[in-house]
């Protein structure tokens, strides 16, 4: 999927859960109205054009349970059709349920709409009560455009105050840091807006933590890797969060323009104020392809989440909010096991894990260790002292590689077990590929890592003759070519995409490869997995610094003298990294298909329609190549994802 320069697009976590937008193309459809200006002092102005906007949200996050839902109007938010009783359960069936329920009633009022448009006078109880809704003068075009403006918004009433309750562990420190760059510390309210303050919050489109950070823009202030997450370590990332919206508001001078580019990027709210000017310009006028409902709607829904959690009792009652919890924070200086640690600190792994959210699941199944530099955050009984005596003894020199193996034609989980020297059983485990340990072509594997022999990098993509020269098992023991059976069940969690990777060397002998992009890819990944600029790899390629590639796009990249290797296990952990994030968050309730429409592109499709990841699409869909556009006409399979419940103590449901 493309990005443009600046256009951060991110869509707030109550948005994205419940979203189910129908085709709003422009701005807000109404006449630019005179808008009661505020007093230069307040700080969070609320205008009088966005008012019935903030009314609409602070009754969503306190009077709506995600039992409920409301038909509305996405251009005028106090225009509601209908009130839908929702399944509140967390499941496949509840949630299939929901989503027919939803789509009943966008089509009945869709078909209301439209037969409005056409001057039908109202006859039935349902049509008078639409056609009421309306000024008498209401000209018939404005019942079409209505039509697609339907939304349905389910109720946020628990996660809201759910949010509220986890907020008081951190409120105070949070607003101790944005005083400290001498920002309001009302934004420290934020979170309550993109994460209900829940650290393991993850969108479908790959933002993730307290503040919600894409992998891109998150990486310009923290580590974000196959190890370390700092988007999910609550202070790393709210230092992070006040920079960025300290750059914001030094570069657009108030903070409703602020505010809103921390949705919908600097850039693009950058040139929508050099064409409108001003806030309520902008809201009423502006149009793009990114500045839809989710964007034109954030600084509205800011207000509602500061004014709610601020005045919580007035909403909730008298609920009690959680505790700071005294801890120890202490720098790591070299790299250290997981199981080190809880073998000679008195902690236990659970505990280890829920304190450091920042730490990927890798670090704690063993297969790599804490990084240098990175903060640990430990029960407030292990002193700094207990560390600096115990942990000296326990710094490893170098990080654990992440060996893969991408199966060809022929191959077997047994020979390739073999010829990895590893257990088969540690193989399938690793894997999770059942007790028949099928494997099909195309689909990469992890290489259980063995402590003091290091297993020989003889993976697919960088030698496919290694795997084949060091097969022993017996002819008559060997497993049917896996190329000649049925093709296996979609197995979603395992990364499939194009990652072989072609060598060349130019007439001086320097060392290239030439690759395939595939979904989520930007030459700016190729060159951090590299180490180099971008522009070396733009000007190889003759490419503008406005280019972006799409899958599919072959890219040629510099190699180092070394060769291919630390690229290739980069790359490899960069989409085992999207999927075990994806599934950790989300299951897959049911599948449907769509007919893709003359106007659809993939970007639109994946965010607006279908509401899933580009990358999860073409899994969906591995026979189709899914570029920009798609072709008119064509069925795509897409499947209804949906958060996953949580238990108390915050690990994921199954569901």
């Amino acid at each position: 999927m493309t990005r443009f320069p600046g256009q951060l697009v991110r869509v707030s976590i109550f948005t994205l859960m419940i979203i189910c937008v129908h085709g709003i193309t422009g701005p807000v459809c109404r006449a630019a109205q005179p808008t009661a200006l505020p007093q230069k002092s307040e700080i969070f102005p609320v205008y009088d054009l966005i008012k019935p906007n903030v009314t609409f949200w602070t009754d969503i996050f306190t009077k709506y349970t995600r039992g409920q839902a409301l038909v509305h109007d996405m251009g005028n938010l106090s225009r509601i059709y209908e009130e839908l009783k929702l399944n509140p359960a967390r499941s496949k069936d509840a949630a299939l349920a929901n989503k027919a329920t939803k789509k009943k009633a966008l089509e009945k009022y869709r078909a209301v709409l439209l037969a409005l448009s056409k001057e039908k006078i109202p006859e039935t109880p349902l049509e008078k009560k639409v056609a009421a809704l309306f000024p008498n003068t209401t000209k018939p075009v404005a019942f079409k455009l209505a039509a697609k403006r339907l939304r349905v918004q389910t109720g946020l009433q628990e996660h809201f105050m759910e949010g509220v309750i986890r907020s008081g562990a951190l409120i105070d420190e949070f607003k101790m840091i944005f005083r400290s760059y001498g920002l309001p510390e009302d934004l420290a309210y934020l979170p309550c807006l993109e994460s209900a303050y829940d650290v393991q919050t993850y969108s479908k489109y790959g933002a993730a933590g307290l503040w919600q950070f894409t992998s891109y823009t998150g990486k310009l202030f923290m580590d974000i890797n196959y190890v370390v997450d700092q988007r999910r370590d609550t202070i790393v990332s709210t230092h992070g969060a006040a920079q960025l919206l300290k750059r914001n508001h030094e570069k657009l001078q108030n903070w409703p323009l602020a505010i809103t580019a921390y949705n919908h990027g600097l850039y693009g709210m950058s040139r929508a104020k050099n064409k409108h000017k001003t806030y309520p310009a902008i809201y009423t006028e502006y149009s793009s392809r990114s500045f839809k409902f989710a964007s034109r709607n954030f600084y509205p829904e800011f207000i509602a989440a500061r004014q709610v959690a601020k005045n919580y009792v007035k909403y909730y009652g008298n609920i009690t909010l959680d505790k700071p919890g005294q801890q120890t924070r202490y720098k790591v200086q070299g790299f250290v096991a997981a199981k080190d640690l809880v073998r000679t600190l008195p902690v236990d792994l659970k505990t280890l894990q829920v304190m450091n959210p920042a730490l990927r699941k890798p670090v704690f199944d063993g297969r790599k260790y804490i990084p240098p530099g990175q903060t640990l955050y430990l029960p407030k009984h292990i002193s700094s002292d207990l560390l600096d005596k115990t942990l000296r003894s326990l710094y490893r020199t170098a990080q654990r590689p992440t060996p893969f193996h991408r199966v060809v034609k022929g191959d077997t989980a047994g020979d390739i077990a073999d010829a990895y020297k590893v257990p088969l059983q540690d193989l399938i485990a690793l894997n999770g590929l059942g007790k028949k340990a099928v494997i099909c072509v195309g689909q990469t594997l992890r290489i259980p890592f063995k402590e003091k022999s290091r297993p020989r990098r003889t993976a697919a993509v960088s030698n496919p003759d290694a795997l084949t020269q060091s097969k022993t098992t017996p002819e008559s023991e060997k497993q049917p070519d896996q190329s000649k059976l049925p093709t296996p069940p979609l197995d979603l969690e395992i990364v499939t995409s194009d990652l072989e990777l072609k060598t060349v060397h130019d007439d001086k002998g320097r060392k290239y490869a030439i690759i395939h992009a595939t979904p989520e890819e930007t030459i700016t990944n190729y060159a951090d997995w590299l180490g180099i600029d971008a522009d070396e790899i733009r000007k190889l390629n003759k490419m503008s610094s406005t280019q972006y590639i799409s899958a599919g796009h072959e890219v040629t990249i510099p190699l180092p003298a070394s060769g291919a290797a630390d690229f290739e296990e980069k790359r490899f952990e960069f989409h085992q990294e999207i999927i075990e994030d994806f599934f950790n968050a989300y299951f897959i309730a049911g599948t449907q298909t769509y007919t893709v429409a003359p106007e659809d592109t993939t970007w639109d499709l994946c965010r607006n329609k279908l509401e899933i990841p580009f990358w999860l699409l073409q899994k969906y869909n591995p026979d189709i190549k899914i570029n920009i556009s798609v072709a008119k006409g064509r069925i795509l399979l897409y499947p209804l994802a949906e958060p996953r419940a949580k238990h108390p103590d915050g690990s994921k449901d199954l569901s």
